[in-house]
């Protein structure tokens, strides 16, 4: 399997808690994204970083794109529903996870096993996802 292909503009909220905030790169809509505890900046996420960068304390999906760094970002929080469209086409019960290519959303059958492992949501039909945080340091996949 490989991630999931999202199309920027399918981006949608359904319902759920939004942060608004200021990227520290470029991101597009429909990207796993972390908050950044030294600046408050938003990053794209990875899961074969740190652990900062895998979303231990802080992710979601960007529901705006961000053309560069310092520019404005919204972001789903844990909790929060998204239309993630047909291109991208999450299954409905499959868990979703924050993948090794930065921004990336991958099915957590993808997982190695030196990834650091977090949820980042679950496919719930009609092309959208729950948004979720549970973080595991590593050596197990879900």
């Amino acid at each position: 399997m490989v991630d999931l292909v999202v199309t920027a503009t399918q981006v949608l909220p359904s319902s759920g808690d939004t942060e608004k905030g200021i990227a520290g790169e470029a991101i597009t809509a429909g990207q796993a994204v972390y908050k950044r505890a030294t600046d408050g900046y938003w990053l794209k996420a990875q899961c074969d970083g740190t652990a900062e960068e895998a979303g231990a304390t802080n992710c979601g999906i960007a529901l705006v794109s961000a053309l560069a760094a310092n520019a404005p970002i919204v972001v789903a929080l844990p909790g929060s529903i998204v239309t993630l469209g047909a291109g991208a086409a999450p299954a409905a019960g499959t868990i979703y996870c924050i993948a090794a290519a930065a921004g990336g959303i991958a099915p957590s059958a993808d997982m190695a096993t030196t990834n650091k492992v977090t949820v980042l949501a679950i496919g719930i039909g009609s092309n959208q996802v729950l948004v979720a945080r549970v973080y595991n340091a590593g050596s197990v996949k879900p």
